[in-house]
């Protein structure tokens, strides 16, 4: 009896614990959030580019089979168990121990990413400033950044061919004043990562302006920003209905659409497509980042998550196909007015809405309007992507050092400003290659993979799939097939498996944008490294929590435990076997 009565009143005190989370108040207020948190950047610009690259209509196929496989699953398996057990990515392993690295894991890869995406936003709101201009900076090429290799688009046929000739010589070739804007004036960019050259004040004074809106977002919990994640959710979708009702009334926009969308049958065969679109999969929705486990946890217990989940994946993939429209009929448009191929017009990398979007602006009608509201939707894009990997990262941080909870204010804006510190070498003249290897290297590729098997393996087979039914069943009273629990358990750990190896099997070391050379080896090395800060917590971990844990059992009955709850009461010795994560719901 009285084992009964500790565990119930440690089961109240979680509860109280609960509350000082902060939970969602509106009815769509969780919806609006993993609108905004998942639907980014990777669904306006890196799906067209993609679904273009690997033949159009046939890399929707891929897409399609890993989005029922792999996305959908796992999406709603991270936001369950997040609103389940209230707890943040690395807490919530108490319910399975041994896998408690991969909490750690997903805190590392937002770190990664949160590192940086503040940088992309600086750029964004570079171009913003810029397009207030009766002529854009990057339309000449007469100002004080351009070179004589330097082509604008206007010059004669005469002039170009003579210039080419000229440069041939030398031993060089023309640049666009798009291109040179982009890399002499915004980044000033030099030729490799360990030529840092200096700071571009003006992207580190918008970044430290980025950073402050992101702290006074979360200042008082992602919870109380409501006006703010719904404005960041809807917003950019009005920008990109203009932009799809603007490019296909443009001249040529069938081009382009014909080239986004015709399939090559062929390119099935490709492991490449496969590979490309399982990545873009797990990067666009945003699994394995512990983002959507934090957002979970601030649901009332009994909200319809799994409703809410299913929603977000179909709106995800709705909008990486609609933006695909948009910015294709626009392209389209491009070719035709330059008389180039579209592959010409399409250039991949970081950098690639900031190459061939202001190209695109200078050729429409009223372009001050197109380019503002263009750079303003990439903006807030990566704003609200930021948001809510800060609160997932810092919910984690929360949970596992509580004091911060009470001094949320302060520890928020340490954090923030120390985000802001490491973003600094991204805003050198050799920043861009410094983020281009954060983002191959830290925040996606197989590091992000390797985390996510793991993280379905221990949730799925330690946790138990069953169990995660039965939290569904619970907590909505919708009682899933056992079709989900086939894809928890086979389908979508062997997904990401197979897509890890793909990564490894066809490796390629990072090469500088546009060009076939490759990063220096120290760079590729310290690429690994930033990769295993987040792969080697996982084995680390479950070999401590083996070697050192319960040291009075055997290692049989530690490796048992590992799979299981393990919070003792030290008084009498009795295990509350899952009493941690199954609270009764008329509590």
């Amino acid at each position: 009896m009285t084992s009964s009565r500790n565990g119930k009143n440690d089961e109240i005190m979680e509860l109280q614990e609960d509350t000082e989370r902060g939970q969602w108040d509106g009815k769509f207020d969780f919806l609006m959030s993993m609108i905004a948190y998942a639907v980014g950047l990777g669904n306006v610009w890196r799906f067209p580019y993609l679904c273009y690259k690997n033949g159009g209509g046939t890399f929707l196929v891929a897409y399609s089979f890993f989005f029922v496989l792999a996305a959908v699953p796992i999406f709603v398996m991270e936001v369950s168990i997040g609103q389940y057990l209230q707890k943040g990515a690395m807490e919530m392993w108490r319910m399975c121990p041994l896998f408690k690295g991969v909490g750690i894991g997903n805190v590392v890869i937002a770190f990664m990413c949160i590192a940086y995406f503040c940088v992309i936003v600086s750029w964004a709101i570079f171009y913003m400033i810029s397009s207030f201009n009766s002529t854009f900076p990057w339309e000449t090429c007469n100002n004080w950044w351009n070179t004589v290799n330097c082509l604008s688009g206007n010059e004669n046929a005469t002039y170009v061919a003579a210039l080419r000739q000229k440069l041939k010589l030398a031993n060089q070739t023309t640049e666009t004043s798009v291109e040179q804007f982009w890399e002499k004036r915004v980044l000033y960019q030099t030729d490799s990562i360990d030529e840092f050259g200096g700071i571009q004040w003006e992207l580190l004074t918008i970044m430290f302006f980025a950073w402050l809106i992101i702290y006074f977002a979360l200042w008082k919990g992602i919870t109380s920003a409501r006006k703010f994640v719904y404005f960041c959710a809807l917003f950019p979708y009005f920008l990109i209905f203009v932009l799809l009702i603007r490019g296909l009334t443009l001249e040529g926009a069938s081009t382009g659409i014909s080239f986004y969308l015709t399939p090559n049958i062929t390119k099935l065969a490709d492991t490449t497509v496969w590979k490309d679109a399982g990545t873009q999969v797990f990067y666009s929705y945003g699994v394995g980042f512990g983002a959507l486990i934090a957002l979970g946890s601030h649901n009332k217990r009994d909200h319809n998550c799994f409703r809410d989940a299913v929603t977000m994946c179909f709106v995800n993939g709705s909008t990486s196909i609609i933006a695909g429209f948009a910015i294709f009929s626009i392209l389209g448009h491009m070719s035709v007015i330059a008389n180039k191929d579209i592959a010409e017009i399409v250039k991949p990398g970081v950098g690639l809405a900031f190459l061939a979007y202001p190209e695109v602006a200078t050729r429409l009608p009223l372009k001050q309007l197109w380019a503002f509201l263009f750079f303003l939707m990439i903006t807030i894009l990566g704003l609200d992507s930021q948001v809510c990997m800060m609160e997932g990262l810092f919910t984690a941080m929360e949970d596992a050092f509580p004091i911060l909870r009470r001094h949320k204010k302060i520890a928020l804006g340490i954090c923030c400003f120390g985000f802001f510190l490491l973003g600094i070498p991204m805003v050198t003249y050799s920043g861009v290659h410094w983020l281009n290897l954060f983002d191959q290297y830290g925040a996606s590729g197989y590091a992000l993979l390797f985390v996510v098997f793991f993280e379905v393996v221990g949730l799925s087979w330690g946790f138990g799939a069953e169990k995660i039914r039965g939290a569904i069943k619970s907590m909505t009273g919708i009682q899933l097939s056992n079709v989900w629990v086939l894809l928890w358990k086979f389908a979508s750990p062997m997904t990401s498996f197979l897509l890890f190896v793909f990564c490894i099997v066809y490796f390629k070391p990072l090469h500088y944008a546009g060009t076939d050379k490759p990063y220096p080896t120290w760079a590729t090395a310290f690429g690994f490294f930033l990769s295993s800060c987040s792969m080697i917590s996982i084995p680390l971990y479950a070999l401590y929590y083996l070697i050192f844990e319960n040291r009075d059992l055997s290692f049989k009955e530690r490796l048992i435990r590992g799979f299981r709850p393990s919070s003792i009461n030290e008084n009498n010795g009795t295990q509350r076997a899952e009493q941690m994560t199954f609270l009764p719901q008329n509590q």
